[in-house]
């Protein structure tokens, strides 16, 4: 679409939309959309994904490959093209230009340009790859991603760097549909000053900032603006099609009303993107809004656990979406599930010490390996504590999802024996943990989300999943003799995990007065102290 304002529209309905359907377009409604689109001033169009095949089956426009190009028939004035994500071409010992070449075995004329979809810190490997598409014909844009968490000093590197190069626009995504007019204006300022070549926009509509950010874009000379069809693309979606064109052509939108009516009625009547309140607060925090459509179109949640998993997501870095993030304890563990193993069978009457993370403990290791010794101690250490020698070590304790996922290598790797609570776990969760080398014992556990505390023979009831009540409680199942503890050494009381973690331990304590608990190392819990 070229108009009096000078800018071209991309449509990038079918690869950005394809995050609703996992890209599962039929070849029909393929052809009729660019049959349709072709009739409007829009000339150019972005197919779908070009990527390596994995595991998950995605449709059509997951891999837009030669197959699907070779049985379309493309109206003479459109032009077709493919985006790449950056991240594709660094995910093995092959340079990111080798890695595009086994995308392209064959350059298929019918391919007008390929957008490459970076974070800032991928644009730098990139050259190659831009000059031999370049010496193919085959137009190049860069889009950066999150341009919303774009620092300008690096705005100003990659507007240098990439000066020279023969690309047909710098684009700017906001991925987390968090870009407010007051630092787009900050961009466009450092751009007028550092980039002479064309600039584009893809804007998501989480504020509901898609058109303005669009309108003020066109304004100042942005030559390139994406939009889909009813806005539909990942989390909130994009700038609408059909918002745009009324803008600049009325005419022109009963053309995109009638792929409306064939098509994206029904599909979003079924995928209900678009934004609310929970894609608003996303963008605020700086939360990718891929959490929030997942959040949404999983079952397991209920409206209750959408506000803790924001805050949760809130406390880390969720700028890059990593699906395992977003398993919530509380429904993990909502269901009191038996182990299989029984503490008491093998633990009764014996002395047994809990490592924590402590700098306590490792300041003390060698004094904690002559009392483990001294004592013939039955040793459980929690996570990934890797301060003790494997060899003194006869159990590794876990329990918390986010453990499991971001540590299961290590777990994995290790020859010691672990527990864990195997049977309350979903089955996508066990499959982070193998038993290769090793014993894996099954303790329940059920997480109640209260503030009661219940140990049974073979699993427990707790407020949270931490892992060192998981622990504690695996030791009270087991009829311990009695019970040391190293490396507790508690948080500042500044810290926000100070409240929680000293309260339950204290009602931990409090609990089991008959069991005969001391710590070997200074704590700020209220065990009672035994100092080496």
């Amino acid at each position: 679409m070229k108009n009096k304002n000078n800018f071209n529209l991309l449509d990038c309905t079918l690869r950005d939309g394809g995050y609703y359907n996992n890209w599962n377009f039929s070849l029909k409604l393929i052809q009729n959309y660019l049959n349709e689109i072709s009739k409007t001033d829009i000339r150019y169009v972005e197919l779908g994904f070009r990527g390596f095949y994995k595991n998950k089956q995605l449709g059509l426009t997951g891999y837009t490959d030669d197959n699907l190009i070779k049985k379309l028939k493309f109206p003479n004035f459109l032009k077709i093209g493919v985006m790449i994500n950056a991240s594709d071409l660094y995910k093995n010992n092959f340079s990111p230009l080798k890695n595009l070449k086994r995308l392209f075995p064959k350059i298929n004329k019918k391919i007008f340009f390929v957008r490459f979809a970076c974070h800032a810190e991928e644009v730098f490997g990139l050259k190659d790859s831009i000059n031999w598409l370049s010496k193919k014909g085959i137009s190049v844009f860069i889009n950066i991603m999150q341009v919303s968490e774009l620092d300008l000093h690096n705005l100003k590197k990659i507007c240098v760097y990439l000066k020279k190069e023969n690309i047909k626009a710098l684009y700017f995504a906001d991925s987390l549909g968090a870009l407010e007019i007051k630092k787009f204006k900050k961009i466009n300022k450092y751009l007028k000053k550092y980039w002479n070549k064309d600039l584009g926009l893809h804007a998501h509509d989480n504020l509901n900032l898609a058109f303005k950010n669009s309108e003020y874009a066109i304004k100042n000379n942005f030559r390139w603006i994406d939009s889909t069809i009813m806005g539909m693309g990942r989390g909130p979606g994009n700038l609408k099609t059909e918002e745009i064109i009324k803008k600049f052509n009325k005419n022109q939108v009963l053309i995109i009303n009638k792929l409306k009516n064939r098509y994206f009625n029904k599909l979003k009547q079924k995928y209900k993107w678009g934004t609310n309140k929970y894609y608003r607060e996303a963008a605020k925090k700086r939360i990718h809004p891929t959490y929030i459509q997942n959040m949404l179109a999983d079952i397991k949640y209920r409206e209750k656990d959408y506000e803790i998993i924001l805050k949760s997501l809130a406390n880390e870095d969720a700028k890059k979406f990593n699906p395992h993030k977003l398993f919530l304890s509380s429904n993990i563990y909502n269901k009191q599930r038996k182990g299989k193993w029984t503490p008491s069978n093998e633990l009764t009457g014996k002395n047994i010490v809990i490592l924590g993370p402590g700098q306590n403990a490792k300041k003390n290791k060698n004094k904690l390996i002559k009392f483990i010794k001294n004592k013939n101690l039955y040793v459980i250490v929690l996570n990934t504590i890797d301060y003790m020698p494997e060899r003194f070590i006869n159990l590794r304790a876990i329990c918390h999802p986010k453990s499991i996922i971001y540590d299961y290598r290590h777990f994995n790797r290790t020859n010691t024996s672990i527990v864990a609570p195997i049977s309350s776990m979903p089955q996508k969760l066990k499959n982070f943990l193998t038993a290769d080398n090793k014993v894996i014992f099954d303790y329940g556990l059920h997480v109640n989300g209260q503030k009661k505390i219940i140990i049974n023979k073979n699993y427990c009831s707790l407020p949270k999943p931490l892992t060192s009540l998981y622990s504690l409680a695996i030791t009270i199942s087991a009829k311990a003799k009695k019970v040391y503890v190293a490396g507790f050494d508690g948080y500042s009381n500044d810290d926000p995990f100070s409240d929680e973690t000293n309260y339950y331990l204290k009602k931990f304590l409090k609990s089991f007065k008959n069991v005969k608990f001391a710590s070997l190392t200074k704590s700020k819990y209220n065990f009672p102290s035994l100092i080496l």
